[in-house]
């Protein structure tokens, strides 16, 4: 009688995750997307953040494998989450429940008097509340197009905090020196910040014309259906 063949490390990858590791991969994600890095980016920044490998965050992210307990703390500190949560579940995700600030949405076409301090007068679409720290100008989008799917998709509600420093693999709102504006990721290369596409579907992933980035996007506000 022949032995079955013995499991080689591809097949493992494809074993269906645990209940306890979906678990925690679904927090983490969720954890993600509180921190502003929502998406296949969120892979990228995991991984540099932490000092692991891509393919490390990519195991987490699927429930294939659990953190070093040393990095869960790190990790924690890194979303700005509580730890018993994203260890356990348990409790709230934040670490001080925050009183939710409320943001407004406004249109692409008034951002640049938004950012000029010129307020009074733009019309509000929509507030959102939203629970992490935010600046006093801070204002929510609703994304046009799909040059940033799959991290970000057409109609998803964005929020943009023109006081918070980006840094690599944050998503920024950029503008160009024709007036307008869009949504791109930011790598550094060499000490520039090169701006990209997520869409893979577009011929080209740089934006060498969009040079002002005018805000980092903090997160994202999901609609929940009643």
């Amino acid at each position: 009688m022949k032995k079955p063949p013995k499991k080689t490390p591809s097949d493992s990858l494809e074993e269906p995750p645990s209940p306890l590791l979906q678990e925690f991969s679904d927090r983490l994600t969720r954890a993600l997307e509180h921190a502003g890095h929502p998406g296949h980016g969120g892979q990228t920044w995991l991984g540099k953040k932490m000092g692991v490998t891509q393919t490390s965050a990519r195991r987490w992210l699927l429930g294939k494998a659990f953190p070093e307990f040393e990095k869960l703390q790190s990790l924690a500190d890194l979303l700005d989450v509580r730890l018993e949560w994203l260890m356990t579940g348990q409790g709230n995700m934040v670490k001080n429940k925050r009183t939710p600030s409320w943001v407004p949405q406004i249109a692409w076409e008034d951002i640049s008097r938004w950012l000029s301090g010129d307020r009074a007068t733009i019309p509000k679409l929509d507030e959102f509340p939203f629970p992490g720290p935010l600046g006093s100008d801070a204002f929510v989008l609703a994304m046009r197009g799909s040059s940033m799917e799959p991290d970000i998709e057409n109609g998803d509600l964005v929020v943009i905090d023109p006081l918070k420093p980006w840094s690599d693999q944050d998503f920024v709102l950029v503008g160009s020196d024709q007036g307008t504006e869009t949504i791109r990721k930011v790598e550094m290369d060499g000490g520039r910040p090169v701006l990209f596409l997520s869409n893979l579907k577009y011929p080209s992933q740089v934006d060498v014309e969009r040079t002002r980035i005018l805000g980092t996007v903090v997160g994202k506000i999901t609609l929940y259906s009643k």
